[in-house]
């Protein structure tokens, strides 16, 4: 899915995109009033959650799926992957930005 599942009803409706179609078939003009409609789309926040559910980054890449030695796919040959794209939780306090430095540097350096 390209979009999380609770913004699909008002990306179609905005669009008039027909929500059954796929996206190998959508037509040119329809894709370029899908990326305008999501660049200029304006979301209003009307309520927050505790702190504690606030602040989390989940999903992603598989851990299983990823060379730890080199941070490479083992499932496409020279496709890496770092930080929030690895499907990782940590608890805050820099701990989700050392993740990022470390497996970025890993990255780059295995490149």
């Amino acid at each position: 899915m390209l979009l999380p599942k609770k913004l699909v009803p008002v990306i179609v409706r905005l669009t008039g995109i027909k929500s059954a179609t796929k996206v190998n078939q959508i037509t040119k003009s329809q894709r370029t009033v899908l990326v305008n409609t999501l660049k200029n789309l304006k979301i209003t926040v009307k309520n927050f959650c505790k702190i504690e559910e606030a602040i989390v980054t989940s999903g992603g890449v598989p851990v299983s799926e990823i060379a730890p030695n080199t941070m490479q796919s083992k499932l496409t040959d020279n496709l890496f992957f770092a930080g929030e794209m690895i499907d990782v939780d940590a608890y805050t306090g820099g701990f989700n930005l050392q993740i990022a430095f470390s497996t970025g540097h890993l990255a780059g350096e295995s490149v």
